[in-house]
């Protein structure tokens, strides 16, 4: 059974160095988890490790593109977002590669960069929440020894569209491709996606990008 409480307290401790804590946290001064939570609905493991490498690495994309959960902003906060991103980023990946889990780093990294995308166009952010709720369900099936090609189908899609300057439902397909993961009980991911429903459609999500697009990163 996961232990949420040292897995919070390890994301809040690592972010002490980029600022003071949030003036209202969720949860008993420590940050409320997310993905990681999926994950381990999806793999049943409950494998604390990897879920707080997970979480680092969705505190890194916060600090980038939204809020941090564990630490206000600063005088000079774009330079220490984007400083905090890099080292929750690193730090998250260097957990899971130490147990030599390289698909699962792959899809991670692939991850990150269909968001950096996203944000260089100002898709919604649901389509972010799509693609993290989906590569949750990418690295349970890794786990279950589904192949590696098969859980970056999405990404290869992505990929493909935004070579192309071909405009895509991100959400749309992260439904579909959640489909062929083969996940043990995939109703807590369909429950996630349907969520995102909900949002705004907002622009296009693969589009040729304005010159003036906000980049962050």
């Amino acid at each position: 059974m996961l232990e949420a409480a040292p897995v919070a307290a390890e994301v809040q401790a690592a972010g002490e160095a980029f600022g003071p804590p949030v003036a209202d946290p969720p949860a008993a001064g420590a940050p409320a988890l997310r993905w990681g939570l999926l994950f381990d609905a999806l793999d049943g493991g409950g494998d604390q490790g990897y879920i707080t490498a997970i979480e680092l690495i969705y505190e890194g994309y916060l600090y980038h593109y939204r809020e941090s959960r564990v630490s206000a902003p600063v005088d000079d906060g774009h330079a220490t977002a984007l400083l905090a991103g890099d080292f929750f980023y690193a730090r998250g990946l260097r957990l899971i590669a130490a147990r030599g889990d390289a698909e699962a780093v792959g899809l991670l990294a692939r991850l990150m960069a269909a968001c950096s995308y996203l944000r260089r166009v100002a898709a919604p952010f649901a389509d972010d929440d799509a693609l993290w709720a989906y590569a949750m369900g990418g690295l349970a099936a890794l786990r279950r020894g589904v192949p590696p090609t098969t859980a970056a189908a999405l990404f290869e899609q992505f990929d493909a569209a935004v070579a192309d300057r071909v405009t895509i439902d991100v959400r749309a397909l992260a439904r579909a491709s959640a489909r062929r993961l083969g996940l043990r009980d995939a109703v807590p991911l369909d429950v996630e996606l349907a969520a995102g429903e909900a949002a705004p459609a907002g622009p296009a999500a693969v589009i040729d990008a304005p010159a003036d697009a906000d980049e962050r990163s």
